[in-house]
């Protein structure tokens, strides 16, 4: 009887063994899948965790279509569209939808404009262009960064190439239906930064907005840098002109860098005048960030004379 029981109790433990076994491996497998499901969803939304936001007129034809963190804008036009920034190929379909949603047709857009070559900005270009047929202007330093797509951890390239059909410099401009925008190359946060400007008249005023197009935020060495040995120069240029352009509105190409989110809820609730009518804090957002680069320098300076 002993021995019957101690081979029950045996069978027992076996079964709970392997049931335990099967179930830390069902267990493993459904880790697996949340976990690639959240690396997915990660990439699709970027590094900062992006959001769709429901699209919303800034103030006149210009109209946000962006996601909490990647910006995309949208200048209408009765002859057809402007479009600034395609961000991630992923999340292309989000921004496409927000179009829809403000009862235009991306496939009426005619132009896309870059702010940056970097992937984050760009890598959906491919996609739209085929889809639309639109131009896709840049500068020439980030057309060639377009048009040579940097690889991946993985070797693969981090996006499709494609080749600008114009590059501008700054002072050229890209006129559709009684809208221009003028480019302002700003080298710094890549050699090609571009920065778009216009005007706009909303309730008998006229505004000047500025997209900006990632002046800051540099990630070259300042010092005795071999492949941009101007690159001081070049930043400190670029501040000055920045600095000089007339601004009441303003974007930027992350939500974080203009307040998109307080901006949004304020002026979706109807405040007058419009949230982001916001001057002073064009100009203040550059004398922190000639300050943030004359800091930087000085360090690296003295690091260099060690």
């Amino acid at each position: 009887m002993d021995s019957l029981m101690d081979s029950m109790t045996s069978s027992m433990r076996k079964n709970q063994l392997f049931s335990a076994s099967v179930s830390r491996a069902l267990w493993s497998v459904a880790l697996l899948a949340v976990l690639f499901a959240a690396a997915t969803q990660g990439f699709a939304q970027g590094r900062r965790n992006n959001q769709k936001v429901k699209p919303f007129k800034i103030v006149g034809n210009v109209y946000f279509v962006g996601m909490t963190d990647q910006t995309v804008l949208l200048i209408a036009t009765p002859e057809g569209h402007i479009l600034l920034d395609t961000t991630f190929e992923q999340m292309v379909p989000w921004f496409r939808e927000s179009i829809r949603e403000l009862g235009f047709n991306e496939r009426d857009i005619k132009y896309i404009l870059n702010s940056h070559g970097h992937a984050d900005h760009m890598a959906g270009h491919a996609i739209m262009k085929e889809l639309t047929g639109a131009q896709v202007v840049m500068s020439e330093a980030d057309g060639a960064v377009l048009a040579n797509p940097q690889r991946g951890p993985d070797g693969n390239p981090r996006w499709k190439a494609v080749r600008a059909d114009r590059l501008v410099k700054t002072g050229d401009t890209v006129t559709l239906g009684g809208t221009t925008l003028t480019a302002h190359v700003f080298p710094g946060h890549t050699r090609g930064a571009t920065t778009w400007t216009m005007q706009v008249e909303e309730d008998g005023r006229k505004y000047n907005v500025v997209f900006w197009g990632g002046v800051g935020g540099l990630r070259d060495p300042l010092v005795n840098n071999a492949e941009w040995p101007t690159i001081v120069e070049d930043y400190l240029d670029s501040l000055r002109r920045a600095k000089a352009l007339p601004c009441d509105i303003f974007t930027d190409t992350h939500g974080e860098s203009f307040g998109l989110s307080e901006k949004m809820n304020r002026l979706l609730a109807g405040e007058k005048p419009n949230p982001f009518y916001a001057p002073q804090e064009c100009k203040d957002g550059f004398d922190r960030r000639e300050a943030d680069f004359r800091e930087l320098l000085a360090k690296q300076q003295a690091e260099a004379a060690r």
